[in-house]
């Protein structure tokens, strides 16, 4: 089956980039594009794509022969785009948030449901990070024995002057857990292969860029999943301006008989148990990349995906229900 991606939708660059990489597959080609909020974007993908701007979704969904959708919509804009385009049979691709809001989470679970044939894929990129998939074969090994708890730390650098107005209205933007955390709760489901049954604690602040009053640069959540392991995240908006990395990500993973603690940065995952000498793992790469991944997940009814519907559907619900927790806390 040939992909036939039109995008709609260029608010951030995280689309762009995934059109660039899947372009480079065979079979996969780009019918056009559509945004009423970013038209000189759209137009600039047009000419770097060199395929045709439409005047609405609906024409884009019409005209364009695409039978998948792209979109990296402002947050709070993704659910109408991807309602209609499930309803019109297309398979979406989107970055993440997927929404801002459980009603819209709801929206497009319904129109999943109603149109069983067509896939969804949140870009949850970790799961294809070679220091992560590395961490996993550890503990699907037993290296560790049973995963009792996980520790995911997620910052990243601001630089406010460099972001778009809407990422500083939290009703267009969705919270900082929402949007970060995602990532962090579906690496935790992920690496033990269990889901989430509660959500202990959350919590949201604004300590740094306070000339934002709707806007929170750090957040925490604590969950335990069905497994009983504990999992705690943070994410933040607080990496220094002259940090050499965008943020420090670290995982840290204690077992019943080892940790691991596995740092992205430095490419380097370091296995400490009872039975071996404190030691750097060979970093294993994965077959499939975040891109790869959905193209085969959408073209070969056989393939097992790496990330499905129901995985990118679930992450958002935990970590929307997390950012709701926190925004009642800090309402108290």
């Amino acid at each position: 089956m040939e992909i036939k991606i039109a995008m709609a939708g260029l608010a951030h660059g995280h689309g762009i980039g995934f059109l660039g990489s899947a372009i480079k597959h065979a079979g996969v080609s780009v019918t056009g594009f559509y945004d009423d909020e970013n038209p000189a974007s759209a137009q600039e993908a047009s000419e770097l794509f060199r395929a045709p701007v439409y005047n609405d979704l609906d024409e884009l969904l019409r005209k364009s022969g695409a039978n998948t959708l792209l979109t990296a919509a402002i947050n709070s804009g993704k659910a109408d785009i991807i309602v209609k385009a499930v309803d019109a049979g297309l398979n979406i691709i989107s970055d993440k948030p997927l929404v801002t809001t459980m009603d819209d989470l709801n929206r497009i679970t319904d129109v999943l449901e109603k149109n069983k044939n067509v896939k969804l894929y949140l870009m949850l990129s970790e799961r294809y990070n070679p220091v992560l998939v590395t961490a996993k074969k550890l503990i699907d090994a037993g290296e560790i024995g049973q995963v009792v708890n996980i520790i995911n730390m997620r910052p990243h650098r601001l630089s406010p002057q460099g972001r778009p107005a809407w990422m500083f209205d939290s009703k267009q933007y969705g919270g900082i857990i929402n949007d970060l955390g995602v990532h962090d709760i579906d690496l935790a489901v992920w690496l033990c292969g269990s889901e989430v049954r509660e959500i202990l604690a959350a919590s949201v602040s604004n300590k740094r860029f306070t000339e934002f009053d709707d806007f929170d640069d750090n957040g925490e959540a604590m969950l335990r999943l069905e497994n009983g392991c504990i999992v705690f995240i943070l994410e933040s908006w607080l990496t220094p301006e002259k940090y050499p990395h965008h943020g420090e990500m670290k995982f840290i993973i204690h077992g019943t008989k080892g940790q691991i603690i596995a740092d992205p940065q430095n490419n380097k995952v370091t296995l400490y148990s009872d039975t071996k000498e404190q030691h750097d793992v060979e970093i294993i790469y994965p077959e499939e990349t975040y891109v790869s991944d959905p193209l085969k997940y959408f073209s070969d009814p056989k393939y097992k995906a790496v990330v499905t519907t129901q995985d990118g559907i679930q992450a958002q619900k935990a970590a929307l229900e997390c950012q709701m927790f926190a925004a009642y806390n800090s309402a108290k």
